[in-house]
């Protein structure tokens, strides 16, 4: 809880983005539910051998491709945006770790493996910002395709539409359980990486005695 209040507090700084990115994110999302609806109205305007409206298809497909390129242009914006808000915390993120640096007590330091401490600025900060990246991406868009999906349903089937809803709690237990399970991995895999970090930064930073002890074919084992 703790972590994502600063992440929130990190991110709180471009409030106006994330509000663009919303806006953007059920614009294009609802847009894009449209388009099977237009699809049927089409598909009724074929209704059979010499039954075709031409015309009422062709006006269809125009509103079809116009609605497509304001979608894609609204996706490409959000995902601009959130590139932009990404890139900008980390860069906070990193500015406000390295000036912590700068007043750790020299205990920790000591009592820490540099690669550890270069891990965390370097390689986690990467991996928080694939995440946050690919939340705002998916998140924002799929709530909103989600409810819009779920309201068609219901207008056009309540039984179905019943069926997803009681279905769908059960698809979240199944990825909470995944996602406490592989918990312990991906933190296995963070620990692996700092080791690796910092055993690259020992061996290039002293590269001339590594090789003057013949030391080569062992470090490239530990590696």
């Amino acid at each position: 809880m703790e972590i994502l209040k600063k992440v929130l507090r990190y991110l709180m700084r471009y409030r106006f983005f994330i509000l663009l990115s919303v806006f953007l994110a059920a614009f294009s999302a609802i847009l894009m539910l449209y388009l099977p609806i237009l699809a049927g109205r089409a598909i009724d305007l074929a209704s059979g051998k010499g039954r075709v409206d031409f015309r009422g298809i062709t006006k269809i497909l125009e509103r079809i491709a116009g609605i497509v390129i304001v979608a894609s242009v609204s996706q490409w914006l959000m995902n601009a945006i959130n590139n932009r808000i990404t890139f900008r915390v980390v860069r906070d993120v990193r500015n406000d770790a390295f000036s912590h640096l700068q007043i750790l007590p020299f205990e920790y330091i000591d009592g820490h493996p540099h690669g550890e401490v270069v891990s965390r600025v370097i390689a986690d900060v990467d991996q928080f910002s694939d995440g946050m990246l690919m939340g705002f991406t998916q998140l924002f868009t799929g709530i909103v395709t989600i409810i819009g999906t779920l309201c068609f349903m219901f207008y056009l089937n309540v039984r179905v539409a019943l069926l997803v809803v009681i279905l769908t709690p059960l698809s979240l237990v199944v990825a909470r359980v995944i996602a406490g399970r592989s918990f312990s991995l991906f933190r296995q895999q963070s620990e692996a990486r700092a080791a690796q970090t910092g055993l690259v930064d020992e061996v290039i930073g002293n590269l001339t005695v590594v090789k003057a002890f013949e030391q080569e074919t062992q470090m490239e084992e530990r590696f």
